[in-house]
């Protein structure tokens, strides 16, 4: 069998305040951690001269464990830590990473590695370190944490390099003032070679892209490598563009979509020096680049740079780390910055640059609030969906041949459908949560486990007849377009529509050449386009994520609504926004209209301090899920009450509150409960989730699964 060599889920007092410090360096602490071990049979550790016998091993599986394998004599020269090796695993083969090397060892049977697998997929050690930083302070094991650093299908042999343009191209570019300050500012701490971290607050169209090429040069001709995060690739893709114009095959990209042989070689590539600037999406983070000088997250808040399972780890924070580890200069770009971000800022933390005007000083598109139309409205409008005010915008725009970008959050037709009996709306069998209609295919469809089936002509609930349609998504959005415009053109960008591979990219090349008038879709047209003859946007219901059960409902809300009005008036027309909405008189709908962050952080951060949520005070999410209600929640009590009497008897300064139901309380046939701790004090509670992890690894049968989120951007 495999023996443990660590990770017991016993660590000893030492090993918990030594577990617990590294977990205070958030944002920016001085280095990566070491990764802490409990008092366990351990190898002896290699000293210099003695020939590794043993290695430990870390293995992407949920256990926060190393396992030990000898190292046949054959392979001893080749096994270094870092390296990616297969192994047998109880009845199966697998690979893992090896974290220490050990000249001894007291274990009893130990199984032998297999192989050891190519050198160009071994792990450097500025990754290995930043990994075991992420496993201790997400309290993730650290085999998933590699995993995500070296992600599956690096294995497959590259049948060579893609031929890319050459580069880099001239640019005719002339910055402005606010341009050429905030770049004066970061490159003083760029030539110097020291840390620091930029927060570039700079109003949509500001010209943020170019400050962040200009660093990129001055860090390569410097000698230096530039690691630019961007939320999602498929929604930048004029970012992308000009990076790869900018630098040519000296420039790559990052991120899941790529074909196994390309990732592998832009893998290879990076880890061999021959890549000055990798462009990707979260798990770019890891990305093994030599001699690191500038890190820039572009769209900073953005809760995409968030895993959402295990590790949950947020690669904006994880880039800060490695930043500061590098000794290398960090630019965080938002024209909406995270409310934990800019208090950075006025703490000092941050260096805060600002571009308060758009490029050339264009103005910024006027923004509306206007009333959602109603069926008892009089006199009886027209349409449900478009209002009086965005219809006859719209119907301007089109005959002045411009282009218009209309938003709506939610895909589908209908997004409740009733009984026309007991007025119940029909949910899925799996999730506590209302099925779609989509019109196209006629299915209802949960947007949560993705089960779709005819709908049923019968209630569930009371065998009344299942015919009234309510709500509205993309799909319904669509046809009134049709009902109310004749003949014109309309590209609709949704999951739904760009399911298929390049599917995006060439609807957006499509609405670039100006072959579609209106550009439909849900938040993929909110953010990262610029088209010039786009001089009107409509937001067909800016209430949706207002209505969410989440501490950041307001924040997200004025976070879209300001990307998206930032798309109209690009270009020399100016361009108009409309904003629907049943609550024209809510400040992150008035502040979004006045395009007035600071105001906005003002109200919504004194909203936050009671009671009080981040950034006055850190979270931890303790989640609980299975298929037995009873024992999920038996689970969930039993780790608020461990909590509790630690809390007595520690006199720690932390608050639980639950356990309660989450807010969507079943999805994909599991039920779930959570205990939230909140406090200031980080060691403390790292320490109490740490004790509701060892109780769970504990606890007998798998019937219910315990997870951990630190610093979670969501509570649903």
């Amino acid at each position: 069998m495999v023996t443990r060599a660590a990770g017991s889920p016993a660590p000893s007092q030492a090993d918990r305040a030594a577990a617990a410090a590294a977990s205070d360096r958030q944002a920016n602490p001085t280095a990566p951690g070491k990764h802490e071990t409990p008092d366990t049979p351990q190898p002896a550790r290699a000293e210099p001269g003695d020939a590794p016998r043993f290695a430990q091993v870390a293995v992407p599986v949920p256990l926060r464990r190393l396992f030990t394998y000898h190292i046949p004599e054959t392979m001893r020269n080749r096994v270094a830590v870092g390296s990616l090796v297969r192994i047998p695993f109880g009845r199966r083969k697998t690979t893992g990473f090896v974290v220490d090397l050990a000249a001894a060892s007291d274990l009893p049977a130990i199984k032998d590695l297999d192989a050891v697998e190519d050198p160009d997929l071994s792990l450097p050690a500025d990754v290995l370190d930043l990994c075991r930083w992420v496993s201790d302070y997400y309290l993730a094991p650290l085999g998933e944490v590699l995993r995500a650093a070296l992600p599956a299908g690096l294995g497959k042999k590259t049948p060579g390099d893609v031929p890319r343009a050459e580069g880099p191209a001239a640019t005719d570019l002339v910055l402005g003032p606010e341009q050429a300050q905030a770049l004066t500012a970061v490159l003083d701490t760029l030539r110097r070679h020291e840390h620091a971290t930029h927060l570039l607050y700079g109003v949509t169209g500001s010209g943020k892209t170019e400050v962040y090429l200009r660093a990129a040069q001055e860090a390569v001709k410097a000698g230096g490598k530039v690691l630019l995060l961007i939320p999602e690739i498929a929604l930048s893709p004029q970012m992308v563009r000009r990076v790869e114009a900018r630098f040519g095959n000296r420039a790559a990209l990052w991120h899941s979509a790529l074909t196994p042989a390309r990732r592998r070689e832009v893998w290879t590539r990076t880890r061999r020096g021959e890549i000055d600037v990798l462009v990707g999406a979260r798990s770019a983070v890891f990305a093994p680049l030599p001699d690191l000088r500038l890190v820039v997250v572009d769209e900073e808040h953005e809760n995409a740079y968030k895993q959402a399972e295990s590790p949950r780890y947020h690669a904006r924070d994880v880039a800060l780390v490695r930043a500061r580890a590098a000794g290398a200069t960090v630019i965080l770009g938002s024209a909406t910055p995270s409310l934990e971000s800019f208090a950075n800022a006025e703490r000092g933390k941050h260096r805060l640059l600002t571009l308060p005007h758009r490029v050339e000083r264009r103005p910024r598109a006027p923004v509306e609030l206007v009333a959602i139309p109603r069926a008892d409205d009089e006199p009886r409008p027209l349409s449900l969906i478009f209002g009086n005010r965005l219809r006859e915008a719209m119907a301007a725009t089109l005959s002045r041949g411009e282009q218009s970008i209309l938003f709506l959050n939610r895909r589908g037709h209908s997004t409740l459908v009733l009984c026309e009996a007991c007025r119940e709306p029909l949910k899925c069998s799996q999730c506590d949560i209302t099925l779609t209609w989509h019109q196209v295919g006629d299915r209802v469809v949960c947007h949560y486990c993705g089960r779709k089936r005819k709908p049923p002509a019968d209630c569930p609930e009371c065998g009344g007849p299942v015919t009234i349609f309510k709500g509205v998504g993309t799909q319904r959005v669509m046809g009134e377009i049709a009902r109310l415009f004749a003949g014109v053109r309309v590209l609709r960008l949704d999951t739904d529509s760009t399911r298929k591979r390049g599917a995006l990219e060439t609807a957006l090349e499509t609405f670039r050449r100006g072959e579609a008038d209106i550009l439909l879709g849900t938040q993929m047209v909110a953010k990262g386009l610029d088209f010039p003859r786009v001089t009107l946007v409509g937001v067909v219901n800016a209430d949706i994520q207002l209505a969410l059960p989440d501490f950041r409902s307001a924040e997200r809300t004025f976070q879209l609504l300001t990307q998206v009005a930032g798309r109209s008036g690009r270009g020399e027309r100016p361009g108009t926004v409309i904003f629907q909405t049943h609550h024209p008189e809510h400040y992150a709908l008035v502040d979004a209209a006045a395009q007035d962050y600071e105001a906005f952080y003002r109200t919504e951060s004194e909203s936050r301090t009671d009671p009080p949520y981040p950034p006055h005070v850190r979270l931890v999410n303790l989640m609980f899920d299975g298929k037995d209600r009873d024992a999920v929640e038996r689970r969930a009590e039993q780790a608020a009450a461990t909590l509790q009497r630690a809390i007595r008897r520690q006199g720690r300064a932390v608050e639980i509150l639950g356990p309660a139901p989450q807010p969507f309380s079943r999805l994909k046939g599991k039920h779930r409960w959570h205990v939230t701790l909140r406090g200031t004090d980080r060691p403390a509670l790292r320490a109490l989730a740490l004790a509701v992890l060892e109780q769970a690894e504990t606890a007998a049968g798998g019937a219910v699964r315990t997870t951990v989120d630190v610093d979670p951007v969501s509570l649903l």
